[in-house]
């Protein structure tokens, strides 16, 4: 079942996106829903940065484990002060690194 929602998702996703490059569709957006449209990806990002932070792989339940939030933290952090993505990449990837080696 799980195969059929993916492949249906994907090709709903493919279809919505090659008609906007075809030419098939010919009209244009509303300003009111390209100014709601501009925060999807920051939504999508901070959904799957949140499940990876806060989601215990194993069992799938919420869980706080330290190396991680606390990787997230500074991250999060950096990325505030900077705003660049590759200094946020950066300072996460090398705290995750150094907490794990500490810990």
């Amino acid at each position: 079942m799980i195969w059929v929602i993916m492949i249906v998702t994907g090709l709903l996703n493919f279809a919505m996106r090659i008609s906007m490059f075809s030419g098939l569709f010919q009209g244009t957006i509303a300003p009111s829903l390209r100014s709601v449209l501009r925060f999807v990806p920051i939504t999508v990002l901070s959904a799957v940065i949140a499940a990876a932070v806060f989601i215990d792989p194993a069992s799938g339940a919420v869980s706080v484990h330290f190396p991680k939030v606390l990787a997230a933290t500074l991250a999060a952090i950096v990325a505030w002060m900077t705003q660049s993505v590759i200094a946020t990449i950066a300072v996460g990837l090398a705290a995750i690194w150094i907490i794990g080696v500490l810990i």
